[in-house]
């Protein structure tokens, strides 16, 4: 619920629908029961200790390339108004179809992806986000 709460706001009020027109009844009924044995084994099985960091090499090409962009984009991220209600508005021509492709695509790359690097460019986004200024 949390996770719907914290979306409800800039979702467009038609997905339920359109995500419920796609399906048989049955089978959202017994997906939805999975889900929630899914979310008692996640919560009977809680992370107690922080992992290693993930090791990635310097000077690789992928280092460089992220050295790159975070020199460009911290100018660039000082300047964005963090609490303009611009990010809460639809995307223009934008429909939930739309949307849930994207959603989709992103969970399809995300899940092909290196985990490791996935780790240490999650471990360098919260690095980031610590070391902004605090006016920001």
């Amino acid at each position: 619920m949390d996770v719907y709460n914290a979306v409800k706001d800039i979702t467009d009020p038609g997905v339920p629908a359109y995500m419920k027109s796609l399906v048989n009844g049955a089978d959202v009924e017994k997906a939805y029961k999975g889900f929630l044995e899914f979310k008692d084994v996640v919560e009977k099985n809680q992370v107690s200790a922080v992992g290693a960091p993930a090791t990635v090499s310097t000077g690789d090409k992928i280092g460089v390339a992220a050295k790159a962009l975070s020199d460009a984009s911290y100018p660039f991220l000082k300047e964005v108004d963090w609490l303009s209600d611009v990010y809460l508005k639809p995307l223009p021509d934008t429909t939930a179809p739309k949307v849930m492709k994207a959603i989709d695509k992103m969970i399809v790359m995300g899940s092909q992806m290196d985990g490791n690097l996935l780790k240490a460019a999650a471990e360098a986004h919260h690095k980031a986000i610590g070391s902004i200024d605090a006016k920001e």
